[in-house]
């Protein structure tokens, strides 16, 4: 399921990402994979603040989400992510979550996987723009597509 990711995340599940169930609530996901991709454009030199200070945005055109397994507050959590394809003006991100094992007596957990495509546009009339050829290269050279 993960031997196509190059790169991975990890964080821990918080008491306020939890619902009434005590499991992860669903839309939490979301914020994941949020977190996901901004790490992974720092993995390959990337700063969402400085692609912005060059009158880019990134909006979110698309997304989604299955869950398989529930995630709880403390859990271990692993965000494998990549880019799938890159286009003119659009991209997008897979996203595979585990749960990390917490000994070696015990498996990880598939939790979640999920998509989303992102569109550039320009950060003061939110129409599309080209991606950048300095990130496309980057993602491309990083996932060699």
């Amino acid at each position: 399921m993960t031997d196509n990711f190059k790169f991975y995340t990890e964080l821990k599940v918080r008491y306020e990402e939890t619902d009434a169930m005590s499991v992860v609530y669903y839309g939490k996901y979301f914020v994941f994979f949020e977190v996901a991709r901004t790490e992974y454009l720092k993995n390959i030199g990337y700063n969402y603040t400085d692609i912005e200070k060059e009158g880019f945005y990134f909006v979110v055109a698309e997304s989604n989400c299955k869950y398989y397994n529930p995630a709880r507050y403390d859990d271990d959590l692993r965000i494998f992510t990549r880019v799938e394809y890159i286009k003119n003006s659009s991209f997008n991100f897979v996203y595979h979550i585990i749960k990390t094992a917490k000994n070696e007596t015990l498996s990880d957990v598939k939790i979640a996987s999920g998509s989303t495509v992102l569109v550039c546009v320009d950060n003061t009339d939110f129409k599309p723009r080209r991606i950048p050829e300095y990130l496309r290269k980057a993602i491309q050279d990083f996932e060699q597509i």
